[in-house]
């Protein structure tokens, strides 16, 4: 019988928000892209278009964050 994962418990509840869990957000937006492409939804280049434009989301979103700090710390 194939083990499957599950989920056992939640330690630390608390709400995921772009601006404090962006990383995460990915990671979690990426094992979903790799799920679909596991199952056969999603050919390998359907999920290298996907991923990367999930990385580019993240990127954009990681140096509009290091500039709005730029600009808070010129202030």
């Amino acid at each position: 019988m194939e083990e499957r994962a599950r989920l056992i418990g939640i330690e630390h509840d608390r709400m995921i928000t772009k601006e404090m869990d962006s990383q995460f957000l990915f990671e979690y937006q990426r094992a979903i892209l790799l799920s679909l492409k596991d199952s056969g939804t999603l050919d390998e280049a359907q999920y290298r278009y996907a991923e990367g434009k999930l990385r580019n989301q993240l990127q954009a979103y990681i140096r509009t964050q290091n500039s709005a700090e730029k600009k808070g710390e010129k202030s």
